[in-house]
């Protein structure tokens, strides 16, 4: 993925940005996804700019959910100069952050033209990922509201699941009339190619021999497989396969009691509880 200095231009943040915001609940795909888009030779790509989003300040109970309310005027100027300015001379600026699926109804009136990508993955094996940031004595990864009340009551991957579930639960509400792109992390991994195909198109890009090089290095085997950049950390490597890991992650007992609690959001979204990966 290609790097480049920031240079400051000079930019007028009242005038529309082509401009996409990749969001999904954190482990679901987004630096991946992200990193695929960046590979077109005609984005400038950010990866969680959470100094420019911090300008307006956390939401209730410390967390990261933002409302039309926090889009002050002055908060709104100095987000759109950054990212204008972070866009340079490219033909489409995208960004990705976990957090901003807590933060539709902000991110709408902050960029009312920014197209939205809303990626989404089986929130069991998210569980599973969400595990070591948030699983034990640390709390690493999105705050919804109700985190603290969770980090609290709740621990390992039940409070993961749980999570994973409030997130998903506010990000439907939120986008239920916002136009957006919804991608299956799922899909992603088994058909990049097609997918990529699909999100240039909506992202009205070109399609470019290197973002098909850059679906090469997706699979679904973890064994010697590419991890996305700034991922690392989360990988643990307990797990052979990335659709479906929860069936080894998980006991016999988790695997019930997850199934239970995520079930009508897991069909929502079209994963069968005994689906083969």
């Amino acid at each position: 993925m290609k790097t480049e200095p920031f240079i400051q231009y000079k930019v007028d943040p009242s005038q529309p940005l082509n401009i996409a915001l990749i969001v999904g609940c954190a482990r679901s795909g987004t630096s991946i996804l992200g990193e695929l888009i960046a590979s077109h030779p005609e984005v400038a790509y950010k990866h969680e700019a959470h100094a420019v989003w911090n300008k307006a300040g956390l939401g209730v109970n410390e967390s990261h959910r933002l409302t039309e309310a926090h889009a002050t005027d002055k908060v709104i100027r100095k987000i759109r100069k950054r990212f204008a300015a972070e866009m340079g001379q490219a033909r489409l600026f995208v960004e990705k952050c976990p957090r901003s699926i807590l933060r539709i109804p902000f991110i709408r009136k902050v960029f009312p033209e920014a197209k939205i990508i809303h990626i989404v993955r089986d929130g069991r094996d998210v569980a599973c990922s969400l595990l070591p940031g948030i699983g034990g004595d640390e709390w690493r990864h999105l705050k919804p509201p109700n985190w603290q009340e969770l980090f609290q009551n709740e621990r390992g991957i039940m409070r993961c699941a749980l999570t994973w579930k409030t997130v998903m639960d506010i990000a439907l509400q939120d986008l239920q009339e916002v136009p957006h792109l919804l991608v299956r992390y799922e899909d992603l991994v088994a058909h990049p190619q097609e997918t990529a195909s699909r999100l240039l198109k909506f992202l009205d890009l070109p399609e470019h021999p290197a973002v098909f090089d850059f679906c090469r290095r997706i699979q679904n085997q973890t064994e010697g497989s590419y991890q996305a950049q700034k991922q690392v950390k989360w990988f643990r490597n307990d797990h052979s396969v990335r659709i479906g890991r929860w069936r080894e992650n998980m006991t016999a007992e988790e695997a019930e009691k997850v199934n239970t609690l995520l079930r009508p959001l897991l069909q929502h979204f079209g994963y069968e509880e005994n689906e083969t990966p």
